[in-house]
């Protein structure tokens, strides 16, 4: 699969000192999708033609919502609205004369089908999982091609569990075939490490609340159960695209 490369911001998070550099940038990622989708594009005929088509999932529409950016977003929820009731016409004219039990599971099943297959097409989702492949790829790549990278990489802070596993798969497209397994190796030894770290501080965290400890140095730890939380789940997920 040939990708763009991302050089630079992979570069710039790598050297960030982040507990998960790819949570940072697909931070980036929806934050400039939610910003196009309220700005100048929703007056392109072929913004609103999309949005019509796919829409948002509920997260999005919710960070669209909170922007406060209320015309762009009546235009848009406008046409999506009546495009939406327009597919459901049939459906919900089946719910409201379904007779009998079995009849009236056969539309609502049918019913919560569209109400599914509309909501999976999610336009930030989509610019967010496009960012995501070309992160992880060129990530992987770049540990393979340049050994300043992977220098920088090896003394990271690793990834949260949910890139990291999206990384190791990725890394089966952009790492050649004689060195995926020292990429799977070399990447889990970064990973545990940091797990370990995480894991002391964490530890340590909890021992600070006894009362024998009171006078002791919390050693950076004040914050373990946020850097926990972030390295076991991600704080920014989307669905897998790998």
């Amino acid at each position: 699969m040939k990708l763009e490369l991302e050089r630079i911001p992979v570069w710039d998070g790598v050297r960030s000192g982040s507990e998960c550099y790819v949570c940072d940038l697909m931070g980036e990622a929806q934050s400039d999708a939610i910003n196009f989708y309220l700005g100048s594009s929703v007056m392109n005929p072929e913004t609103r033609v999309r949005v019509n088509e796919n829409g948002f999932c509920p997260s999005h529409w919710q960070m669209l919502l909170a922007a406060n950016k209320p015309q762009g977003l009546s235009l848009m929820a406008d046409t999506y609205l009546g495009t939406t009731r327009e597919r459901l016409r049939d459906s919900l004219a089946d719910l409201s004369r379904a007779k009998g039990r079995r009849s009236a599971k056969a539309a609502v099943a049918r019913f919560a089908e569209q109400i599914f297959r509309r909501e999976a097409g999610c336009l930030v989702c989509t610019a967010m999982e496009g960012r995501l492949m070309r992160y992880l790829f060129t990530t992987a790549y770049l540990w393979e091609q340049e050994e300043e990278f992977r220098s920088a990489l090896l003394v990271s802070k690793g990834f949260c569990l949910h890139h990291f596993v999206l990384l190791l798969k990725r890394g089966q497209e952009a790492v050649s075939k004689g060195r995926y397994d020292a990429f799977v190796a070399e990447m889990t030894r970064l990973e545990t490490e940091n797990l370990d770290r995480i894991a002391r501080d964490l530890h340590w965290m909890t021992q600070m609340y006894k009362s024998e400890n009171r006078d002791k140095e919390w050693n950076g730890s004040e914050d373990a159960h946020r850097r926990g939380v972030d390295k076991m789940t991600g704080l920014h997920r989307v669905i897998d695209p790998v």
